[in-house]
């Protein structure tokens, strides 16, 4: 089979499910979808060449399961961070388009757990189009529609809340 189809096809699930996660009200089902989304968009760029994001999004399961046991402290932030700096490092050789979604997991990472909905709402239009960039890059065409996707439902909901607070 062609990588390029089964990297966005494998990519598909994972943005299938990642819209169903809108549905979700509960904090502990929200972050096992997403570990489960993250492990079909990691295997979507392992097959496209982005081995970066596939770190990303391994690393990403951990940390929400990890999250699911204990309190998100700023320990185990640092540490999540530490970890995907670490296991990144071999793969950054394709140069700043490498570090898009080491960047993007450590901004999501260290903001996850504001109380400021415009703030997480910032977090997640930044971190979006570094994955835009990146899906782009490795000719993830799924993922990069649905990273556009929510790229303006964010906006749309930043402007709601901004709104909102007026």
């Amino acid at each position: 089979m062609n990588f390029l189809l089964f990297g966005n096809a494998v990519s598909m699930v994972g943005c299938l499910i990642m819209v169903g996660i809108g549905l979700l009200k509960q904090k502990s089902h929200i972050l096992i979808a997403q570990s489960v989304q993250c492990l079909f968009m990691g295997v979507g760029n392992l097959a496209l060449g982005g081995v970066s994001g596939f770190i990303c999004n391994i690393v990403t399961i951990l940390r929400n399961l990890a999250f699911l046991k204990f309190r998100n402290t700023t320990t185990l932030k640092i540490f999540f961070i530490g970890l995907q700096l670490i296991l990144s490092l071999g793969s950054l050789n394709d140069g700043f388009i490498s570090w898009l979604p080491l960047i993007a997991a450590a901004i999501f990472t260290w903001c996850m757990d504001t109380k400021s909905a415009a703030r997480l709402k910032i977090c997640i239009l930044c971190t979006q189009v570094m994955w835009l960039t990146y899906d782009l890059y490795y000719r993830n065409y799924v993922a990069s529609a649905f990273d556009v996707m929510t790229f303006v439902s964010n906006l749309i909901g930043l402007y709601m809340v901004c709104k909102k607070k007026n």
